[in-house]
């Protein structure tokens, strides 16, 4: 029998790699060259770092990084945003609400007119137990009562809300690059 040579077995993760690059889709990591993963991961460590800061230790100049992060917001692959913590700003009552909608209407478009809500800081479309997932900050207790009341309770495209009702926030991010 000929012994044949087989190909060296392909390490499924490059050495030196985030472990958490496996939370992107693929679809992105393919879509994004090495330099964009590069800035946009120290956008993520910190979101008001200097253009110039970035070009020196990533060793490209500041036009390029410009350039780049003025593509990436254009591609929506990057949006600049403050996040805070509602309960240190004043909104002592935050909660997520799991909506399924009634027959025959469209979660899209039921979720196209929470985002035109003020209120509703945080709209998406879901699959599994909820159609419809919608966060909301109020002051009190009271206002979101009244947001249940106005925007569910009497809205016919709705046909159940289960309101959670936050109490403590221990993590927020992203995926890293």
């Amino acid at each position: 029998m000929k012994a044949t040579k087989q190909a060296p077995k392909r390490r499924s993760k490059a050495p030196g790699r985030n472990p958490q690059a496996a939370m992107v889709p693929r679809s992105i990591q393919q879509n994004l060259d090495d330099l964009s993963r590069r800035i946009l991961a120290l956008l993520q460590e910190d979101g008001r770092r200097s253009f110039s800061s970035i070009a020196r230790e990533l060793k490209v100049s500041e036009s390029a990084v410009r350039t780049r992060v003025a593509h990436l917001e254009e591609h929506e692959h990057l949006r600049f945003i403050a996040v805070i913590d509602p309960v240190q700003v004043g909104y002592m009552c935050w909660a997520m609400l799991g909506i399924n909608v009634s027959s025959g209407a469209s979660p899209d478009k039921l979720a196209l007119e929470f985002s035109k809500n003020p209120k509703a800081i945080w709209v998406g479309v879901m699959g599994g137990k909820y159609d419809l997932m919608v966060e909301t900050w109020t002051e009190t207790p009271v206002e979101l009562q009244q947001f249940l009341e106005q925007h569910c309770y009497a809205n016919d495209k709705i046909a159940a809300v289960e309101t959670m009702v936050g109490m403590r926030i221990y993590k927020w991010g992203a995926p890293q690059l």
